[in-house]
């Protein structure tokens, strides 16, 4: 079987140089043909010649396709010796070496039961992380030979408790969400208490996070927010409706209600204008925005239709990786109806507790 494999390998190989090469001939003969004079004294000749290239290539092209699909045949895994569905979804933990076989992936990594696993990723930069601890979340794509290959949608950093999907980076201890999925020049990590934001590898900013009743003891962030409207501080709002005021030289801070408050450091108006409409809060407004699918299928039932939010709810973090959101309304029979939804942020956002009234 294996010589048969590498017979097909090399005459397609060998095939693809012989076509390439007739190609080009044809079109640098093609080229000198446009020559006016020498068209109109040969032209029965150049049209036939033409015509007799053009479908040389057509044949050649489904020769090539049909040596791949045979070739592609032989490396296909049976069925009984799939360890993982294929298009199933699943998550590995390991480090990442680099392991060239493109076109049929670039990285692998080996998971604890010493299974080597081929990885890719049109969204990651997977070079960004190797040899470090990772978990990675993907979808299993095909096997070459009887290794399987996945397409890495979500990369988990564990020592900064951070999740990056498709260029955006989730710091779950910090409820701090940054969108670069239109700007893949920009990247973020952590760094004990600050989270640093590159250009190309080069810092530009860099974020903390401070929780408001730890601030100035007996004083919170509301009565930051009151020095700041007093004094007048220089303040804009982003699109998302967060203000934020200059500090000081160089200095940006944002609220999250009376919770949390973020300074940014050592950036500039122009550049704190673009990072805010890429920065969000994860609190209530984010889940009731990003998972309202999931409030709904679990906090109603054919009585109690979950359609408006009352504004008395409740956001709890729970250390290291879950958040409790407590929301309120009102039934068909305008009785109240309760709810409390627990999800597990690090393992997305699964739902692992509800209490349903």
């Amino acid at each position: 079987m294996y010589k048969t494999l590498c017979l097909f390998q090399t005459l397609a190989f060998f095939c693809k140089i012989i076509i390439v090469g007739h190609c080009v001939r044809f079109f640098y003969l093609l080229f000198h043909l446009m020559d006016i004079r020498n068209f109109r004294q040969k032209k029965t000749v150049n049209t036939k010649f033409i015509f007799w290239c053009i479908i040389f290539c057509i044949g050649a092209y489904f020769l090539i396709k049909w040596l791949s699909l045979v070739v592609q045949r032989f490396n296909q895994t049976s069925q009984e010796n799939m360890v993982y569905t294929l298009g199933a979804s699943l998550s590995f933990s390991g480090t990442i070496i680099s392991d060239n076989n493109f076109p049929n992936y670039t990285h692998s990594i080996t998971t604890n039961k010493w299974e080597k696993i081929g990885l890719k990723s049109s969204t990651i930069n997977l070079n960004a992380y190797l040899n470090k601890k990772i978990e990675l979340v993907g979808r299993v794509k095909k096997y070459f030979k009887v290794t399987p290959v996945v397409e890495v949608d979500t990369i988990k950093l564990p020592e900064q408790w951070l999740i990056i999907t498709a260029n955006r980076y989730f710091f779950v201890k910090d409820l701090m969400y940054l969108d670069f999925s239109t700007q893949p020049q920009l990247s973020a990590s952590k760094s004990w208490n600050d989270i640093q934001i590159w250009f190309n590898e080069n810092p530009v900013v860099s974020i903390e996070r401070f929780v408001c009743s730890k601030v100035l003891k007996a004083r919170d962030c509301t009565y930051l927010i009151a020095n700041y409207v007093e004094t007048k501080k220089d303040n804009f709002e982003s699109y998302r409706a967060y203000t934020f005021y200059k500090h000081g030289t160089w200095f940006r801070t944002t609220f999250d209600d009376n919770q949390f408050w973020f300074i940014f450091k050592d950036i500039s108006d122009e550049m704190i204008l673009d990072i805010s409409n890429m920065f969000r809060f994860v609190n209530k407004d984010f889940v009731v925005e990003k998972k309202m699918n999931l409030l709904q299928s679990n906090c109603q039932n054919d009585f109690n239709q979950l359609r408006t939010i009352d504004d008395e709810w409740t956001f709890t973090y729970h250390d290291p990786y879950s958040v409790t959101l407590g929301v309120q309304w009102m039934d068909k029979k305008n009785n109240p109806a309760t709810c409390r939804i627990t999800f597990d942020i690090w393992n997305e956002w699964d739902v692992s507790d509800v209490q349903f009234n």
